[in-house]
């Protein structure tokens, strides 16, 4: 390979480099062997000799280390705990030293044996380390530019700590690092390389390592061509070792991983198996993996994206439903307080009865379109059936409406409130109930559910008419024909106090309001403007200009305040009109809202006019002109010449007299005509004390008009305010009258003509089965969501299922896998199914069932199991999860762990986390963990109930985190997430790792796990893995076990070629210790981390297109336990006791 024909300044690197790159494995002290390194190899004395060396540098013996700013303070320690008799200097920028000039500071730091600083002050001085361009000035630099001292110091050695911040070479802390003198350089990191090999590129420019650093082009052919040259060149400048090759010189303490299996609890599976469902639809995928199209693509772009959301939302909610915004928005709330588990489940009743509220509306819709196709088609009486059959249902859902409201309204109300059934106005007026948004949730079902009760008592109203008519059913003034329109009359009756419920709200508001104006009117109460008049005898020289100006203002005034009182009665008028429908006499005839638009219409134009007048008035008074009412009205002026707003004749008449009474802008305010009174007596005082007789009359009669505008204006100022009062109870009476007929034309369109095209022409056959086929489908999602609402009920109701709870009935025997009916019996599965296929109905209660009436309810045994890693003596012919490289421990501490209580609950994964910790205050006092998970939101979630629970802990996002969990007793926890720059970082204070989570990728597990298990450590290290049973998390599990054990076979298979696995298994026999250890540092090895993590804060790590089925859907194999598989001999009792139960059944139905 060719790297440069040009050998006249030829370095060679290869003789002259004086460092490298120091790679050892993480947790093989690396920090150690830098300080030892410090201590051993000093810069000699005669090189210290000159205060300043040829190129104007200052010697110094100091080593600069630069690390990431998360383990300064670790170096610290590390050096006073191994090497205290160095001295330790920690810089930290230019603008931190305030106390020393910037040549005393140069002073100071060579002096010492280190000097600690980060990449963080290196970026900021990026500005600070190079000469300045030479430019031709006119005049000489006055001020010369600083200089950081980093690179005025030839430093002994420099030391860049986790180097792979550099890999790039492009950012500023790269470019300063590259600038500064030594004699030693050296690139300290356990993870030289990231991406791929061309992260070394850096590292290479940091050592100056020429030619091969020259550019990217050299070393990209390098990479690709020569990689026997590049295999030396790494060999000669870098040291790496692992645990694996220096395992005999290693005094490590031993490490114990332990898989604990938790199952959630009824509510979290319920919750997980709805999300599951979801899942599955939105991925067009059934419940086992398998598509429910031919035109399914699993590679398409968009299914991978949809896959791959899906299965980080369902790992987030094995950890707790409210992990990450989309699950919090899923359960209504983007922010708050954490929810326990119980107000989940309230939640997902909530939300189960808005969508049952939802289909049973829609169903109810729909079967009375049809009612009215049927009317359409003049079949009078099967319409009838179709309405009053819809209006049971209906009045069955206004009754369990009015129950929920009624309930709620018992939690919230203490003091004696009236017991009898509610309405929906019941609580309209009180305050406190006014802000529960969960009673107004209940007033807004029972609305809609009146609202639907309407339509149907309407249209029987309309049925008993449209049969009553019919010359063909019914003879007229006949017997039958009285008896019709009776119940007609009686329907719309109904139909009529229905509907002053809906809206019994906006009319009684409406209503205070309307009265309050007849009260105003009745009294004569309304603000008087009283007339503004000026007691003037005669007018001066002087005053005679400004009198005159006074008077005519008084008498724009006059006639403004005369128009203002004619429209403001005209408006009072058409306020205080009846609402409609409110009469005892009145009927529904569905233009309610049109016959109220005159009247709307002028009360706008009029209300506007008031509004204009009153602004008007006020800018009159005070000089203060109001813009937007200006605006507004050129506005609507504009709009009614183009015909268009409410009323336009009327209103730009209203406008064209207010624009004709207007008082004269050229009058002025009455303010400013008192300023001028003001000033005008000055001038007469100062005449007058001159002698002037004609001055001294003039003021007299000056301050006597002075005196009188004085009081207008402050009579004037206390009207107006009483007047802009008036004028915004006139504007809130208008809106609440508009609101009104806006809901009563809004009911009065629900019971509109449907298709009067096609009244009197035959029945179209295919609509009128495609609504009933429609119907059907929601009629069965509205039994399924029935009996998922009463098995969530069960949920909330059932405390601690006792062994009753569990018998079937049928066969009196215990069951695990059972089935609740829709009207609340429970059974075990088989029995039900059995019992149901020949009779349709409940054992217990004999209610008909229909197919969605069920839900399958489940008593998994709430037990944990845990797995302890270690070698196995005998590896089994087909291994799974349970018999590869885990074993039983005993469940004694798990029974322990579990019977800790706790205070609230906050799902079982952070529960059982949380008694864990509590667990070990007592059989590990003293003891620190590092809780890890995947997900930075998920240890918010955590910081909440332990903050709960009494459980001390510290963050890695938390200023001063790290100290704090070294060296505070109280923090007995460390957060730590995947996407904290956590390399480096010496947590050998800690004994128990916690991994919240299963990951693919283990090797960012093992980064955690690095963080404790290292050399200093001298604990035996305890590794605890939570995963939820029968979740997408086993089979990350299974799939993360499958890849280690690869591993595995791969180093045994390098150790010894004769290696073989298992048959049908894939683990060598004579599995060791060793060999796990070794495949750990292999998959550490092998991870390139950057790559194994989503973009985004709330993202985790990133899983492979070709692993997402396996997660979402691989389904590990089972052991049969529990019941779930009965013997024989259970099977034939369970058949005859059936058989005896029907038997039983036959002699009661024929005696």
């Amino acid at each position: 390979m060719t790297a440069t024909t040009d050998i006249g300044g030829w370095y060679d690197a290869e003789k002259h480099l004086l460092g490298g790159i120091l790679s050892e494995e993480m947790g093989l002290g690396k920090t150690v062997e830098m300080i030892s390194l410090i201590c051993l190899n000093r810069r000699p004395l005669h090189m210290l000799r000159p205060n300043v060396d040829s190129d104007g540098l200052k010697p110094s013996r100091a080593t600069l280390i630069i690390t990431p700013p998360a383990i300064l303070e670790q170096w610290k320690q590390e050096i006073a705990l191994h090497a205290p008799a160095l001295s330790v200097f920690h810089y930290n920028g230019l603008h931190s030293h305030r106390g020393l000039s910037d040549q005393e500071l140069l002073d100071k730091i060579p002096e010492h044996d280190v000097v600690l600083t980060t990449y963080n002050v290196l970026a900021r001085e990026v500005h600070y380390s190079g000469d300045a361009p030479k430019r031709n000035l006119r005049h000489g630099k006055r001020f010369e530019p600083r200089k950081t001292p980093l690179v005025q110091i030839s430093w002994w050695r420099v030391c860049l700590d986790e180097a792979q911040m550099i890999e790039s070479g492009v950012s500023n802390a790269a470019r300063v690092a590259r600038l500064i003198p030594r004699h030693n350089a050296w690139a300290v990191t356990g993870t030289p390389i990231r991406k791929d090999i061309s992260d070394l590129f850096g590292l290479l420019l940091f050592l100056n390592y020429q030619p091969f650093c020259d550019g990217v082009a050299i070393w990209n052919r390098l990479c690709h061509v020569f990689q026997p040259v590049l295999e030396r060149i790494v060999n000669t400048i870098a040291i790496r070792h692992s645990k694996d090759h220096v395992r005999s010189e290693l005094d490590l303490q031993p490490q114990k991983r332990v898989v604990i299996t938790i199952p959630f609890t009824a509510i979290e599976e319920q919750h997980y198996a709805q999300l599951y469902e979801q899942m599955c639809e939105e991925c067009g995928l059934d419940t086992l993996g398998g598509p429910l199209s031919d035109d399914w693509n699993p590679d398409e772009p968009s299914t991978v994206d949809r896959m791959r959301k899906w299965l980080t939302r369902l790992r987030q909610t094995c950890l707790h439903p409210e992990v990450a915004g989309r699950n919090r928005r899923a359960l209504g709330t983007g922010s708050g307080p954490l929810r326990s588990v119980s107000e989940v489940l309230g939640v997902m009743i909530d939300q189960n009865d808005t969508l049952l509220r939802a289909e049973e509306r829609a169903l109810l819709q729909s079967e009375l379109r049809r009612g009215q196709m049927l009317e359409n088609a003049k079949y009078r009486h099967e319409a009838f059936d179709l309405w009053q059959a819809s209006l049971n249902r209906a009045s069955e859902i206004v009754k369990e409406c009015r129950n929920q409201l009624r309930s709620e309204r018992a939690k919230i109300r203490t003091d004696g409130f009236d017991r009898e059934t509610p309405s929906i106005d019941a609580v309209s007026d009180n305050e406190e109930t006014e802000k529960n948004t969960r009673l107004g949730t209940y007033r807004s079902r029972l609305r809609a559910a009146l609202e639907v009760q309407h339509v149907c008592q309407f249209f029987i109203g309309n049925g008993y008419y449209q049969i009553k008519t019919d010359d063909r059913l019914t003879e007229p003034d006949s017997q039958e024909f009285k008896a019709l329109d009776e119940r007609e009359g009686q329907a719309y009756e109904a139909a009529k106090l229905i509907r002053k419920e809906m809206l019994v709200d906006v009319s009684r508001k409406a209503g205070r309001y309307i009265k309050a104006i007849k009260d105003k009117m009745r009294k004569r109460s309304f603000v008087q403007l009283s007339k503004m008049r000026i007691h003037l005898y005669s007018t001066g020289l002087e005053s005679r200009r400004v009198l005159e100006k006074l008077e005519d203002f008084c008498e724009a005034m006059n006639t403004h305040a005369s128009q203002f009182n004619k429209w403001r009665d005209i408006m009072a008028k058409l306020l205080s009109l009846p609402l409609i429908d409110q009469e005892e006499d009145a009927e529904l005839e569905g233009n309610e809202y049109e016959q109220s638009t005159k009247s709307q219409d002028e009360m706008y134009v009029y209300m506007e006019a008031l509004r204009a007048m009153f602004a008007d008035r006020h800018d009159a008074l005070t000089g203060q002109k109001n813009v937007l009412i200006a605006h507004e009205v050129k506005g609507g002026i504009v709009q009614a010449q183009k015909g268009e707003g409410p009323s336009p004749p009327l209103f730009l008449s209203v406008m064209n007299r207010r624009s004709e009474i207007m008082p004269d802008p050229e009058l002025g305010s009455l303010r400013g005509i008192v300023s001028e009174l003001r000033s005008l007596t000055t001038s007469l005082d100062w005449q007058a004390s001159g002698g002037s007789s004609r001055a001294r009359s003039e003021l007299e009669l000056v301050n006597l008009v002075l005196g009188n505008a004085n009081d207008m204006a402050t009579e004037q100022a206390k009207v107006t305010t009483s007047l802009e009062r008036e004028v915004e109870m006139f504007r809130d009476t208008m809106n609440n009258r508009l609101e009104y007929y806006r809901q009563l034309q809004q009911i009065s369109d629900t019971v509109a003509p449907y298709d009067e095209e096609s009244a009197g022409k035959p029945l179209n056959e295919k609509l009128f089965s495609s609504k009933c086929k429609q119907e059907a489908t929601m009629d069965g999602k509205i039994s399924a969501l029935k009996a998922k609402r009463r098995y969530l009920i069960h949920l909330r109701d059932e405390s601690g299922s006792d062994d009753t709870s569990k018998i079937c009935v049928i066969c009196q025997s215990s069951f695990e896998v059972g089935v609740l009916t829709v009207c609340g019996h429970k059974y075990c599965k088989d029995c039900l199914g059995l019992w149901w296929n020949q009779h349709r109905t409940c054992p217990t209660c004999k209610s008909r069932l229909k197919p969605n009436d069920f839900h399958q309810i489940t008593y998994k045994p709430q037990e944990f199991v845990a797995q302890e890693e270690k070698a196995p003596t005998k590896i089994e012919s087909e291994p799974t999860s349970d018999n590869l490289i885990y074993s039983d421990v005993s469940s004694g501490l798990l029974r322990e762990i579990k019977d800790i209580d706790l205070s609230d609950s906050f799902g079982t994964k952070i529960d059982t986390l949380a008694r864990h910790i509590i667990w070990l205050r007592v059989h590990d006092p003293g003891a620190k963990a590092v809780v890890f998970s995947q997900y930075k939101s998920f240890l918010g979630v955590l910081e909440i109930a332990f903050s709960r629970f009494k459980i001390g802990y510290s963050s890695v996002d938390r200023p001063g985190g790290i100290e704090r969990f070294k060296s505070d007793p109280a923090a007995e926890c460390f957060f730590l997430h995947a996407k904290a720059h956590s390399s480096g970082l010496n947590l050998v204070n800690a004994t128990h790792v916690f991994l919240c989570e299963p990951l693919i990728n283990t090797a960012i597990e093992l980064q955690a796990i690095a963080r404790v298990h290292r050399i200093g450590h001298h604990r035996p290290t305890t590794v605890w893995m939570y995963l939820v049973s029968d979740t997408v998390e086993e089979s990350i599990y299974n799939l993360s076990v499958s890849r280690r054990l690869a591993h595995v076979f791969e180093k045994e298979k390098e150790v010894d070629p004769s290696a073989r696995r298992e048959s049908g298994g894939t683990v060598p026999d004579n599995l060791t210790e060793v060999a796990i250890d070794s495949a750990n540092s292999m998959e550490m090895q092998d991870a390139t981390l950057s790559k194994l993590m989503m973009g985004g804060a709330a993202g985790g790590e990133l899983v492979k297109k070709d692993d997402l089925w396996q997660c979402l859907f691989g389904k590990p194999k089972r052991k049969e336990v529990n019941g779930h598989h009965l013997d024989a001999s259970g099977e034939v009792g369970r058949f005859l006791r059936g058989e005896a139960a029907e038997q039983r059944r036959t002699a009661v139905e024929d005696p």
